[in-house]
């Protein structure tokens, strides 16, 4: 089905989100509820609940194909990028509604139930794209840890290709500051170095987040480095092993923006923007490679693979090269490989002395390259071991090893 905007189903704009009180809604129900009964509520200052937005996007997605004018939450043609991917939604800070003052607005509105309502929401708009989602709850409650959280993203079997760990990990928060505060950040767990994968995606989606919610771009970054804020980053973060990052989209505690969050058509708008920058991402390709052969060759460790650049076999041109060959890059243990890469055949062929590298039971091979898109591959650390040791002649197995979040520096 195709999805269509809400406000002209009902003859309204999102100035109608702009309300008074506080209602949580959180509770999913089968049916839709009737478009008069939504216009009577809107009279009376009450907000949307999050069944109608999900019973619409369900329901109603044939009425609008395309991005004709007036609407505003259309199906994004590109869409179809992002079939097959498996996503995990984190709505933050489930089970804390017995808390005093626990993560409330002005008047009360609760960040759990906002996050919640955001993931309900986003979870209907990708699985219609055709995406593999899995929320860590789907109620008002929790009952896993952060490293269970993280656990499912890592653990999660795609119905893709049958491998284990998700395509992409997204936690769902809003911030808290002064009253007057009101801007978007992504946060990626650092350094840069290793968080390349994560930060793709991560400035797609903030870049959009920004601009559907009005809030106050360009007053900070747009994407930071979760150790601005510990020293060891977010705990959910560090703990995952796939691509990851954390959207606080706005902040609860402006007394304004806390109006407009109660309403699950505002909560579709923040939705809506995460879908199109994850769309927008997935449009572009993630590049990957085959697992690196790894062998020793007299004096030299010597690793070959073949490039993917991510993109759209079916386009017009491609065979033509997309990789950006000066970003091709090995190294191992941190010790720079002469690569060199043929764009015709796509095969990475790379050396590193023997003498160089210290005797160890294992060792990173990490293989780095990027698309036209400036899209970074994925994975790019591979773990290999010698059964013989360093001797001439002798090959390593060659495992993906997925990016390391524990540490400062790893």
């Amino acid at each position: 089905m195709r999805r269509m905007m809400l406000t002209g189903l009902a003859g309204l704009t999102l100035s109608s989100a702009m309300l008074v009180g506080c209602v949580d809604q959180t509770k999913i129900v089968e049916k839709p509820t009737k478009v008069d009964a939504f216009l009577e509520r809107v009279e009376k200052g009450e907000p949307m609940p999050v069944e109608e937005i999900l019973a619409y996007i369900e329901n109603d997605r044939d009425a609008f194909n395309g991005w004709g004018e007036g609407y505003e939450f259309p199906v994004h043609p590109a869409e179809k990028h992002l079939k097959g991917w498996t996503i995990v939604l984190d709505p933050g800070h489930g089970g804390d509604a017995h808390k005093k003052n626990w993560k409330r607005g002005p008047t009360g509105v609760r960040e759990a139930a906002i996050n919640l309502r955001v993931g309900l929401i986003l979870k209907a708009l990708l699985e219609n794209s055709g995406a593999q989602v899995k929320l860590t709850r789907a109620d008002d409650s929790y009952d896993m840890s952060l490293a269970e959280r993280a656990e499912v993203a890592n653990t999660i079997v795609r119905k893709r290709d049958g491998g284990v760990g998700a395509d992409l990990f997204v936690s769902l928060h809003h911030n808290a500051s002064g009253p007057t505060a009101n801007y978007t950040t992504v946060w990626f767990h650092g350094p840069v170095k290793w968080s390349e994968p994560d930060l793709d995606p991560a400035k797609y989606v903030a870049h959009e987040l920004g601009w559907a919610l009005r809030t106050q771009v360009a007053k900070t970054s747009p994407i930071m480095n979760d150790q601005q804020m510990y020293a060891k980053g977010f705990g959910v973060l560090k703990m995952t092993r796939v691509p990851a990052f954390l959207c606080e989209s706005s902040f609860h505690t402006n007394p304004d923006e806390e109006q407009r969050l109660r309403d699950a058509e505002y909560n579709l708008r923040e939705a809506y923007a995460i879908y199109k920058g994850l769309t927008e991402y997935a449009y572009g390709g993630r590049p990957t490679q085959e697992a690196p052969n790894v062998k020793i060759d007299g004096s030299e460790m010597v690793i070959e693979t073949v490039l993917d650049d991510g993109s759209d076999k079916g386009w017009w041109g491609h065979d033509k090269e997309r990789t950006v060959a000066s970003t091709v890059n090995v190294n191992v243990n941190g010790v720079q490989a002469f690569a060199k890469y043929d764009a015709k055949s796509k095969k990475l062929i790379a050396k590193v002395a023997v003498a160089d590298l210290p005797e160890a039971e294992s060792y990173e091979v990490w293989v780095h390259h990027q698309n036209m898109f400036k899209h970074s591959n994925y994975p790019q650390r591979y773990s290999v071991a010698f059964s013989e040791g360093l001797v001439d002649g002798a090959k390593a197995e060659s495992k993906a090893m997925l990016v390391k979040r524990n540490g400062i520096e790893d």
